[in-house]
């Protein structure tokens, strides 16, 4: 693939002042770095200003209030002899719109702005073809803005010299390169950036129908093959770049297949991680090792049982899913690969394991300042400057078929055309005009957003048409004259994006937001085994919209079962007992009444939650257990009438792991001495003529050795 150049050059005119052209390499538009475990990180940000330069200014603002800390202006360098800067600005995990403005004095000189730059989480995807996908029909894009990809497809083979450097949307026909399809990724990505308010990067380098062997054998090889060759290609032209936090590995199968044996498996993998944190330079790259080998109707304990001892013997190896019981028409298409309603659930299963304590514990690798920029290598094989009104381009090939289509975005209609370079054998280089793809007759899941095609059919499968190669795409406004905007690639089959521009920052959105609160009341604090305990639940609605599509959730200690209740919206399937409300306007209180019946004599306490709604709650999140105290869950406790010490509580399944406190205290200067004194007693009541002993205690929490220090009491 082409690897477009990551520049956005804007001209600004200034009051009295010539027209002034500031340039940037970097950061680039969708982009995500990964944070640190602060949540912080440094945007680079990198390019060439006016001659009349002396500072380079920079601000970050959330593309929405919220997604987001603003970061003000801030110098952040000052300019090279040849009128180039390079800098970082800090930031929190957030989706920003970069504002640079190049100042001479006190005079802003040009500006420059990059929209959709993300502080956030980055993921590899690796393993065979459930990791893959690829045969699934209707794949859900992602929903939400913030979840960005590298939307190119080098299946076939890796060239890591033709690799681009831009990123996009995790779109309907969106590749998440270098390799895999769309597939999950996008669900899994909504899911994420809901809980993290942080953008979400995936990596795709699965390969389907390979074993653990084959994954240790490519990796033990110099150079590397495929398949471990993804990863290997992914980790240095990408993850050195953006950082990562986790590579996602599902793999097993072929090894169910070939009777792979425990420690087989368990001696590939742990191989293959090894080299993969060899060559990141990062020994505690943290691995998700799904549990899986279903395949045909089969499973296998042995390979299952390494996944286990990989997870529980490997340092930085962690729980991933579990899905060999995951079967059933309704989640496999062909009883192997997951399609339907299955997609779903595998996507929440990845989003379960990625809990809260994963990334509390886990350490991610953070790129250095010096890593952020494109390398020489990279720069792309381009002629001339897009005009402003061109958004994208790109392609879509089969190269068996040799069908074809060039794709653009653009706000204006266009034109372009194809020349071959590394033969002859095509010859039709005339200009076309791009049609309309909502008027084109052709699937617009397929060109998602793009705006324009131009169709190369073949005259017979694989005659005519786009045969492959090296080519030259050229695209201009319709009607005007010249070369217009030129890119050269080799061809590469599926979707293929080679240029994105700046996006337009969209209108904002309407966040509905509705604050609910849990309370719950006993109708009585001590109860007789055999007897009813009665208690409420009040959920409030503290605005400032109507709640909608409220669940609440109460699952009842052992020894308590549900009897009944006035509402029918309250209803029980063994010892979980649910509740819905339809709608709850703002300062309104629905009270739900659930009768119990006491088994056995105890102490009991009994806990539910808020588990969805359909508005954002600017402080709970659903579904997060009954023990992270947010005010979308409650807690009642009473006792029964006959004595007993046994307590019984409510279950609380995949509760939300709150993360260590972090020391706020600053770091000790090290050039000072910071001394504090306590003072403690043996007795605090003592009589006349006895002894005391009085303890002193010296600190020194500076970065100097104090000397010569003396106490007196």
């Amino acid at each position: 693939m082409l690897k477009p150049v990551g520049f956005l050059s804007i001209l600004v005119t200034i009051p009295h002042l010539l027209v002034a052209q500031l340039t940037l390499e970097s950061p680039w538009s969708r982009s995500v770095i990964q944070r640190n475990a602060a949540g912080r990180a440094q945007v680079v940000v990198a390019g060439t200003a006016p001659t009349s330069t002396s500072t380079i200014e920079a601000r970050l603002l959330p593309m929405i209030v919220g997604q987001g800390t603003p970061v003000n202006w801030t110098t952040i360098a000052s300019i090279n002899p040849n009128g180039t800067f390079r800098s970082t600005l800090a930031a929190m995990g957030g989706w920003y719109r970069l504002e640079v403005r190049a100042k001479a004095g006190a005079t802003v000189v040009a500006q420059a702005t990059v929209n959709r730059v993300g502080i956030g989480e980055v993921f590899l995807v690796a393993g065979q073809s459930n990791a893959l996908g690829g045969a699934q029909p209707d794949v859900p894009p992602a929903l939400d803005d913030r979840v960005s990809c590298i939307d190119v497809h080098q299946q076939a083979q890796i060239n890591t010299g033709l690799f681009p450097f831009f990123f996009s949307h995790v779109s309907a026909g969106a590749y998440i390169g270098p390799s895999n399809p769309p597939y999950i990724w996008g669900i899994l990505g909504d899911s994420l950036v809901k809980r993290l308010n942080v953008p979400i990067l995936f990596l795709g380098a699965a390969h389907g129908g390979t074993s653990s062997a084959d994954w240790k054998n490519a990796a033990a090889t110099a150079p590397v093959t495929i398949p471990y060759q993804r990863i290997s290609a992914t980790l240095l032209s990408y993850s050195t770049r953006t950082g990562i936090r986790a590579i996602l590995w599902h793999q097993g199968e072929s090894d169910n297949l070939d009777g792979t044996n425990t420690q087989a498996y368990f001696d590939n993998l742990s191989y293959v991680i090894a080299k993969s944190r060899q060559q990141l330079g990062h020994p505690r790259l943290a691995w998700l090792m799904s549990r899986a080998s279903f395949i045909s109707g089969t499973v296998s304990s042995s390979v299952v049982a390494a996944q286990n001892r990989l997870i529980t013997e490997v340092a930085d190896v962690y729980t991933g899913p579990y899905t060999d019981t995951l079967i059933g028409s309704s989640n496999r298409i062909d009883h192997v690969h997951f399609g339907g309603q299955g997609l779903v659930r595998f996507a929440n299963q990845w989003n379960q394991c990625l809990t809260d304590l994963f990334f509390a514990e886990s350490l991610p690798y953070i790129p250095g300042a010096d890593t952020l920029s494109i390398a020489p290598g990279w720069q792309p094989v381009r002629i001339g400057t897009p005009a402003s009104t061109l958004r994208r381009v790109g392609y879509r090939y089969e190269s068996g078929s040799h069908g074809y289509f060039l794709m653009a975005e653009s706000t204006v209609p266009v034109e372009g055309r194809m020349e071959r370079l590394d033969s002859t054998t095509f010859t039709d280089t005339a200009w076309y005009t791009l049609s309309p793809i909502a008027t084109s007759g052709f699937s617009s899941a397929l060109f998602n957003d793009y705006t324009h095609l131009k169709n190369y059919p073949p005259q017979a499968a694989g005659v005519g048409g786009i045969a492959p190669g090296r080519y030259r795409l050229s695209v201009r406004p319709a009607g005007s004259t010249g070369a217009g905007y030129q890119l050269e690639t080799i061809l590469y089959d599926d979707r293929n994006t080679l240029f994105l521009g700046n996006e337009d920052v969209p209108s904002p959105l309407t966040i509905q937001d509705a604050n609910l609160s849990l309370a719950m009341q006993m109708n009585s604090r001590v109860v007789a085994v055999g007897k009813l305990a009665e208690y409420k639940l009040l959920v409030t609605n503290k605005g400032p919209q109507m709640a909608t599509g409220i669940r609440v959730q109460n699952r009842l200690p052992p020894g308590l079962t549900f009897s009944s209740s006035p509402q029918a919206s309250v209803t029980a399937i063994g010892s979980v007992v649910s509740a819905r409300i339809d709608t709850l306007p703002v300062y309104a209180t629905d009270t739900l009444t659930i009768h119990t019946t006491v088994q056995f004599a105890g102490q009991y306490n009994t806990a539910a939650q808020v588990v969805a709604t359909n508005q954002f709650d600017p402080n709970a999140q659903a579904g997060t257990g009954t023990a992270d105290g947010e005010d979308d869950m409650a807690t009642a406790d009473f006792r029964t009438a006959e004595a007993s010490t046994t307590r019984r509580e409510s279950p609380n399944p995949n509760p939300r792991i709150l993360p260590p406190v972090q020391p706020s205290q600053p770091a000790p200067n090290p050039t000072k001495a910071d001394l504090s004194l306590t003072l403690q007693t043996s007795h605090r009541v003592i009589s006349a003529g006895k002894s005391v002993t009085l303890v002193c205690t010296v600190m020194n929490r500076g970065g100097l050795v104090a000397t010569n220090v003396g106490v007196q009491t």
